[in-house]
């Protein structure tokens, strides 16, 4: 059997776990990876080829894989995560029985939810990436773009991005989850760092793909006490180390996430989220003022501790609140 390896088609931190020419192998380790699945080679059998490999950080998990020779696919249903997959290079028809097929082709997406089921044909050589989201992720991520107050069943149609405008955020977030894999990111030792990372692109899916969801309505917010917002503003300032989501806030204010942000927008004139990045930036200024003269402490090192794994937006939004860069506050 193949051992797992950094193989030549393998980037960065991902890992090739098959490179293979062997059918039965190649089944046996792809399924374990997905979901256990048929795979038959439609045309001449001594033509298959195949590679598959992956890498990630703690909350999503990015992948390759290729066939070699026209191949068609029937995992189970995926159960407990969903898959973004996006063409690279060559077609693949995707079917879904009794609901939806679709021709893909280079740069477009199609979404694989853990309910589906769904076969999947290869044109000769195709090649595809995918983003690999906890199902639990994925839901609470669909009920707080509902304005609900508990995860919900989220399906997903076959037909790609929304818009060209959808499809370009979509590639915004890939490129950057692509980066922090491919490239040694903080993501993969900063817990923060992955799951704000983790839950931007579970949110970006929900406003880029056609989520399906019968029989589901949006709630009405209604309108919100000002002690919400204080349940809120407390826990943020308590817990600003940890990796807050919306959902967290919202669980502390005891109103759904979507209640919560107008509630913040009316009296704070922010958001839940940006009032817990003005906290951390606080602490970050509190830590660089602190350690002022200390060779032994970056501004990144701080930056990075406290959420911030943009170093240039980082800075950016110190000079706006301080007056003065972070590298000022550390130095002088």
């Amino acid at each position: 059997m193949t051992e797992p390896s950094v193989g030549p088609n393998a980037p960065g931190n991902m890992r090739t776990l098959v490179h293979s020419n062997n059918l039965d192998e190649t089944r046996e380790i792809i399924s374990s990876a997905y979901s256990p699945y048929d795979l038959s080679v439609l045309g001449d059998p001594r033509a298959f080829s195949a590679w598959y490999a992956e890498g990630g950080f703690p909350g999503i998990t990015v992948s390759g894989l290729q066939y070699g020779a026209e191949t068609l696919v029937a995992p189970q249903p995926l159960d407990s995560y969903l898959l973004v997959c996006q063409l690279v290079r060559g077609s693949v028809k995707v079917m879904s029985p009794g609901r939806e097929e679709r021709f893909v082709g280079p740069g477009e997406t199609y979404v694989l939810d853990p309910y589906r089921s769904f076969r999947v044909h290869w044109s000769p050589g195709a090649r595809m990436t995918t983003v690999r989201l906890a199902r639990e992720t994925v839901e609470q991520a669909a009920a707080d773009a509902l304005g609900l107050d508990g995860p919900i069943r989220a399906r997903f149609s076959l037909g790609g991005t929304l818009s060209k405008a959808a499809a370009r955020s979509w590639a915004g977030v890939s490129a950057v989850v692509h980066r922090e894999v491919l490239g040694e990111g903080v993501a993969r030792s900063s817990p923060l760092i992955a799951s704000q990372l983790t839950q931007l692109t579970a949110a970006t899916l929900m406003q880029t793909h056609r989520l399906v969801t019968d029989g589901v309505d949006a709630q009405r917010t209604g309108v919100v006490a000002h002690p919400a917002v204080r349940r809120a503003m407390a826990v943020a300032e308590a817990r600003a180390d940890e990796p807050l989501t919306l959902r967290d806030l919202a669980l502390a204010a005891r109103v759904s996430p979507r209640a919560l942000q107008e509630a913040f927008r009316r009296h704070l004139g922010t958001t839940p989220l940006g009032y817990l990045r003005e906290v951390r930036l606080g602490r970050a200024h509190e830590e660089l003022a602190a350690a002022r003269g200390d060779g032994d402490v970056t501004v990144s090192q701080v930056a990075y501790r406290w959420g911030f794994n943009n170093l240039g937006r980082f800075a950016a939004y110190y000079q706006q609140r301080y007056g003065h860069s972070p590298s000022s506050t550390l130095r002088n």
